[in-house]
């Protein structure tokens, strides 16, 4: 295996300039809540999952059959089918569904990495991250991991999850750059007091504030849902059932997409 690859870490959305991503696979990380919530999503039966950064796009979708999600500032928008909490996309609301979906942090991060040119965008959690480190390891590229922080700020879930990453990729790739070593520092020390640390994050008093602290635990459990969101085209698919070169998969997805625009 080659192992001049890199892992780095890019704590913010803000400094993802800082960043080449156009030969890199970068992971979305928004752990409080939207990439816990989209894999719940996925293992729950929806069909795709739409990322856009603003209200009116995510209600467009409606008169396509869309359901639309979403929040601001950890409030579901008002005359949405669905906020961005893990537990109200259950089976019987999401299977076979196609949702658009509009978060203050998570899907802005997307669409920065959409506009970046990155190679490939999948999303991260503690809930899928066994299934995306051998995936990221398999496919053998340079990885950026992108955390969604708050409004263009640093948060404590997202880079411990990014140093939880790190940490499990090390052995495979050669070249990190500080802020990964920062993440994994924080990890480590997180790990022996998980909960102490999420406990006081900016981030869990804001849900503490909204009665979300059942969220904030879920969010911690690892390897729940075993799915790996790609985004295709403008679309996040499940690709964790597909065998052999996803890409294949990719470019069938890619030609619908084509199909139905024309449509």
């Amino acid at each position: 295996m080659n192992q001049k690859k890199f892992v780095h870490v890019c704590l913010t959305p803000a400094l993802i300039d800082q960043f080449d991503v156009s030969d890199a696979i970068v992971v979305v990380i928004d752990i409080l809540r939207a990439t816990t919530t989209m894999s719940v999503a996925f293992d729950n039966g929806a069909e795709l999952i739409v990322p856009v950064e603003k209200i009116d796009q995510a209600t467009s979708f409606r008169d396509k059959g869309y359901l639309v999600g979403g929040e601001r500032a950890g409030v579901k928008v008002e005359g949405f089918d669905l906020g961005n909490s893990p537990f109200a996309y259950n089976r019987e609301t999401v299977e076979g569904k196609r949702i658009a979906m509009t978060t203050t942090n998570g899907t802005r991060a997307i669409k920065a990495a959409q506009e970046r040119n990155a190679k490939e965008i999948v999303t991260g959690s503690f809930c899928n991250i066994s299934l995306l480190t051998k995936w990221l390891i398999d496919q053998n590229e340079h990885v950026c991991l992108l955390c969604a922080g708050w409004r263009d700020n640093v948060t404590l879930e997202d880079s411990i999850f990014a140093g939880a990453l790190s940490r499990r990729l090390r052995h495979h790739f050669r070249r990190f750059q500080d802020t990964a070593l920062v993440a994994e520092t924080l990890f480590q020390a997180a790990n022996i007091r998980k909960k102490y640390f999420f406990r006081h994050s900016s981030h869990f008093h804001r849900l503490v504030h909204l009665n979300l602290q059942e969220e904030v635990k879920y969010a911690m459990r690892r390897d729940t849902h075993n799915v790996l969101p790609l985004m295709i085209g403008n679309e996040l698919r499940d690709i964790s059932h597909v065998e052999g070169d996803y890409r294949i998969y990719k470019d069938s997805v890619l030609a619908l997409q084509e199909k139905e625009a024309i449509a």
